[in-house]
């Protein structure tokens, strides 16, 4: 499965709110039925499958949302999966999100080059659904790994939107604020306590986990014996996004690109499946793909220094005022680049994050670049691109 991957961005015009209650087994309604208040308010209910010419829609956060990423002395920047530069291994706990607005227009190829430009909406779960891609759900992603744990959060029947077979549907859908009137679909206690947090904080996504040093040891005078070996984070990110007219891997390409949209199959349901990619938060150039991942920033600005036996935490705020342009550490210190990986040679220096053109309401704010930057992590069916339209200001 390859983990460097284009992404395609631009602005999106509105699209019309057709209201057609089509989550779960329900049948879509007509454009003017409004939307089923049961959807609309009730709790979440599972999905079953739609049956022949419908499509179930699921979520992942692949195998890495599961297991996390290793590092071991072979570990590479661009391996498959890829490791940490700087030495980490990284371990999810939670990784929680809020999607909606789970969308098929007529007509995905309308303007090939406006592919936010779509036909009528034809059926439509508005969610807001509150999911935790660690836990996942038991069914089969779309790599074939068994970390994956790949959760169902929506189903559409072939009678709900009068599907033709032999025509596409653009496929589109939103990362939201989390709110708390969203369907709980998986959260487990602790995963409710942080929604909670997300939601009176704004966040659509909120990551929680345990990022353990595992590279060679470090000089003994060097800013990196300074840095803590085990690190609790939590990094709450404010950045709803939507994802429009996705491309599908699923389908033969034409030319050197997939199609847009999704197609029913008369003879069966068809798995549609939302994939966010973890690795794109730890980035460190924005707009392009596949950067080297580090975590020595994060480590370099806990607000709590676990020395003897305590335990280091970092949240987001901790990260708010650490400018992308020369990383410090807490103390002030600078941060110098770090690789001890054998394919990736750091530049000489300080380390620094590449904004490539995107400014911040917080100027240079690191925060605001992991914000910006996991929001291009949205696919379709493993590594369809979407065209990502930013709901937020970066």
């Amino acid at each position: 499965m390859p983990f460097f991957r284009r992404i395609v961005f631009g602005s999106a015009t509105a699209l019309v709110a057709l209201s057609l209650a089509a989550c779960s087994a329900t049948n879509a309604a007509p454009p003017d039925a409004g939307t089923d208040a049961a959807e609309a308010n009730g709790p979440f209910v599972a999905p079953v499958d739609p049956g022949k010419g419908g499509f179930l829609v699921t979520v992942s956060g692949e195998a890495l949302a599961v297991t996390g990423y290793d590092w071991t002395s072979s570990s590479l920047a661009q391996g498959d999966p890829p490791g940490f530069v700087d030495g980490w291994e990284v371990r999810f706990e939670h990784v929680i999100l809020t999607l909606g607005n789970i969308r098929l227009n007529a007509d995905p190829d309308k303007d090939p080059g406006a592919p936010d430009k779509l036909g009528p909406l034809v059926a439509e779960a508005k969610g807001p659904f509150a999911l935790d891609l660690t836990l996942g759900g038991n069914i089969t992603g779309k790599s074939g790994d068994a970390n994956e744990r790949t959760v169902a959060v929506a189903a559409f029947t072939k009678e709900a939107g009068n599907f033709d077979p032999s025509a596409r549907y653009a496929f589109s859908y939103e990362t939201l604020a989390a709110s708390k009137n969203a369907k709980v679909v998986n959260l487990d206690s602790a995963g409710r306590t942080l929604y909670d947090e997300a939601t009176t904080k704004g966040y659509a996504m909120i990551l929680q986990g345990t990022a353990t040093y595992k590279g060679p040891a470090p000089e003994a005078t060097g800013a990196f014996a300074k840095l803590p070996s085990v690190v609790k984070f939590t990094l709450g990110l404010s950045n709803p996004s939507s994802y429009l007219n996705c491309r599908n891997t699923d389908l033969q390409k034409v030319g050197s690109e997939f199609p847009r949209g999704v197609q029913p199959d008369l003879n069966k349901s068809v798995t549609t499946q939302i994939t966010i990619h973890t690795d794109h938060l730890f980035w460190s150039k924005l707009n392009v793909e596949g950067t080297p991942l580090h975590f020595d920033p994060i480590a370099a600005n806990a607000s709590s220094i676990g020395f003897d036996g305590g335990t280091t935490t970092a949240s987001i705020d901790d990260l708010l005022n650490v400018d992308i342009t020369g990383v410090k550490t807490k103390s002030g210190e600078a941060l110098p680049w770090r690789s001890v990986v054998s394919d990736f040679t750091p530049p000489s220096g300080q380390l620094k994050y590449d904004p490539n053109g995107t400014s911040f309401s917080s100027v240079n704010s690191y925060a605001h670049f992991l914000a910006y930057s996991a929001a291009s992590g949205g696919h379709l069916n493993a590594d369809g691109e979407c065209n990502v339209k930013h709901n937020f200001v970066p």
